[in-house]
């Protein structure tokens, strides 16, 4: 217990101190944030820094490390002495951190060409389906079931179709928080806070290893899983300091691809695949938006929204920016509150 707030705490700061020193450093070198054209309510954010997103990861790996360092044992006083990191949870981050790549690759390009088209986008989704394809394989390798779980207690048996919809849920995940993230602290505090409920069921599956180790591999049952997930809570609460509302600097690709894959793994791994639902509800809504929009105006020439992802189309409404995130925000908190329950509900029914 001691491990997952000490993991969220160090991410919190590393992510705030780091942070500070990137702001002025990514000004320095004018790395900043170009805007689509079209997005001309945005016009005073050009500039702004970007690619912050490198400092979530840097804040995650700095809390999820040093946790494991203890410098004090009960009964036995001072001591320094280092705890083994789960090679299986830390391989998961790592395939977080690919995926954060490809979005860096993008970051970079759009930097260095200053316009806001990084990567083609056929190259993006080839690059993002190979690493989520290699994720599925990773899941396949610890021997998951391929019973494709809405909940721990209930599912379908899916066949060789399992790995093919965790590829899909990967892909599709990240770029739905890649899409969200277009106003200052919206996918940083939403994320925060999906990943603190994330944080609650992972601890409860600790606790309960009886139940829960028939749905996911049995080296994931580890307060390692737990102690990550705090210290991907802390990173980005962290970075919320700064990227709220007039941001001082902006995730950029790097971010949103590392947040967005790490929702899917996790989840995933812990059995739990249909919770994506209700702590990504925010994102697949963003998402839907886009879809919705295109859709319509291939099929009817028409569109639905003024623009999108949704956000936009709340913008030229008239929403003020701030309002348009605090309601998101409690949109996404209220989805969170249905998952942990119908979590519960299901240890309820069958975990007893």
């Amino acid at each position: 217990m001691i491990g997952i707030i000490v993991a969220g705490a160090i991410s919190f700061i590393c992510v705030i101190l780091s942070t500070s020193i990137g702001v002025n450093y990514f000004k320095t070198r004018n790395i900043g944030q170009p805007i689509q054209k079209e997005v001309v309510f945005h016009d005073h954010k050009k500039g702004t820094p970007t690619m912050g997103g490198v400092f979530i990861i840097f804040g995650t790996y700095s809390g999820y490390i040093l946790s494991h360092i203890n410098f004090w044992t009960i009964g036995a006083g001072f001591k320094v002495e280092f705890i083994d990191i789960n090679p299986v949870i830390f391989i998961s981050l790592s395939l977080g951190t690919l995926m954060a790549s490809v979005g860096l690759i993008d970051d970079l390009l759009k930097v260095r060409k200053n316009r806001n088209l990084g990567l083609r986008a056929r190259n993006k989704i080839f690059l993002q389906i190979l690493v989520a394809a290699i994720t599925s394989f990773y899941f396949y390798y610890l021997d998951y079931s391929s019973t494709f779980y809405f909940f721990s207690g209930f599912g379908f048996e899916v066949g060789f179709i399992k790995w093919i919809i965790i590829t899909f849920l990967i892909v599709g995940i990240t770029n739905s928080v890649n899409l969200t993230d277009g106003l200052d602290g919206l996918v940083a505090g939403s994320s925060s806070v999906s990943f603190g409920g994330i944080l609650i069921i992972s601890f409860w599956i600790f606790r309960h290893p009886e139940y829960y180790s028939s749905f996911m591999n049995n080296e994931i049952l580890d307060l390692d899983l737990s102690i990550l997930i705090s210290a991907l809570a802390g990173s980005a609460l962290g970075f919320l300091w700064w990227n709220t509302n007039p941001a001082k600097i902006i995730m950029g690709d790097v971010g949103s691809h590392f947040i967005g894959s790490m929702f899917p793994i996790i989840l995933i791994s812990i059995g739990a695949d249909g919770l994506i639902l209700f702590f990504c509800f925010l994102y697949i809504f963003e998402a839907l938006s886009v879809i919705i929009q295109v859709s319509s105006f291939k099929l009817n020439q028409k569109r639905i929204f003024k623009m999108t992802p949704i956000h936009h189309h709340f913008e030229m409404s008239g929403w003020a920016e701030t309002t348009i995130i605090v309601r998101f925000w409690i949109i996404n908190g209220i989805f969170i509150v249905i998952g942990l329950g119908l979590f519960y509900g299901d240890w309820v029914l069958f975990g007893n």
